[in-house]
């Protein structure tokens, strides 16, 4: 009965840790796919900045000076008034 129970319990750990790769194995496939998916996401984000024109937003920047006359501008009229 002792042999059979000593063969039983090595059963077990080896199919534990068997387990245990399986699991191991399962978690670095997934940082894996992850990380592989990031790169390529970062590449084609950089790919599309780098190859599209600039929107209406970036191609009229406003101008701190010219606001700044605007300004200067309405003050002189509210004082005229």
């Amino acid at each position: 009965m002792d042999k059979i129970k000593f063969i039983l319990a090595v059963i077990v750990v080896i199919l534990a840790a068997l387990g245990l790769f399986v699991a191991v194995g399962f978690i670095y496939s997934l940082v894996f796919y992850v990380f592989v998916f990031a790169v390529v996401g970062l590449a084609g984000y950089v790919a599309f900045k780098v190859f599209t024109k600039p929107g209406e937003k970036q191609l009229r920047a406003p101008d701190p000076q010219k606001q700044l006359d605007k300004v200067q501008r309405l003050l002189d009229e509210y004082k005229k008034k």
